[in-house]
C-alpha cells in the first residue's frame, strides 16, 4: 500500500474538514457550550478544531462529540444521492458523466470520510463517560460510540473512511430500488 501524506488527504478532501468543524460549532452552540476559538481549515498536523469551553452534562458531550457523524453521514448521503442516478444507476461512466455530477460525488464523499470524531473527541468524550453516574441506557448506548468510534480511528489504515463514505452513498439507492 502506497502511503498518502495527510496534508494531501486533507488537501483533497478538506469540505469535510470545515463541515466536521461546523458540526462540532453547531452542537456547542445548540448546547450552550462556550467555544473560545475554531479553525475550519487549515495544513497543520490537525487540519481543523473548535476548542470550547467545559462540558458538564453527558448529552452534550454526546451531541458535540458525534455531531460530525450525524451531520457529515447526512450531507454525505444527500450530495452523492444526487450524482449517483447518472453515475451508477443509469450505468454512466466518468467519461459520459456531467461534470457536476461528479463534483457532487466528491464533495459528498470527502464530507462522509471526515464524519468520524477524531481520537481527541473520541478521548474527551470517553473520559466524560467514565465520569457520568447515572442514567444507565445513556450510559451504555455512549459506550457502545466510544468502542464505535475507536474501532473505526484504527481501521482508518484500511481506509474505513472512505469505505464508509461510498457505503453511505449508496445507502438511500439500495433504500429506493434504485440499484
Amino acid at each position: 500500500m502506497i502511503p498518502i501524506p495527510g496534508w494531501l488527504i486533507a488537501f483533497l478532501t478538506f469540505p469535510g474538514i470545515i463541515v466536521h468543524e461546523i458540526a462540532h460549532r453547531f452542537f456547542c452552540d445548540l448546547r450552550n457550550v462556550p467555544v473560545y476559538e475554531v479553525s475550519y481549515f487549515n495544513f497543520s498536523r490537525t487540519p481543523g478544531y473548535v476548542i470550547h469551553g467545559p462540558i458538564n452534562d453527558l448529552p452534550s458531550a454526546f451531541l458535540i462529540s458525534v455531531g460530525p457523524l450525524i451531520i457529515n453521514s447526512l450531507l454525505c448521503v444527500i450530495f452523492t444521492f444526487s450524482s449517483f442516478i447518472p453515475l451508477v444507476a443509469l450505468g454512466l461512466g466518468l467519461r459520459d458523466a456531467h461534470w457536476f455530477s461528479i463534483v457532487l460525488m466528491w464533495f459528498g464523499i470527502s464530507i462522509g470520510m471526515h464524519a468520524f470524531p477524531s481520537p481527541h473527541d473520541a478521548n474527551n468524550f470517553k473520559e466524560l463517560v467514565k465520569l457520568h453516574k447515572k442514567g444507565f441506557l445513556l450510559k451504555t448506548v455512549s459506550w457502545i460510540f466510544v468502542i464505535i468510534i475507536s474501532i473505526a480511528h484504527v481501521l482508518r489504515v484500511i481506509w474505513f473512511d472512505l469505505l464508509y463514505a461510498i457505503g453511505l452513498s449508496w445507502v438511500l439507492p439500495l433504500l429506493l430500488g434504485i440499484v
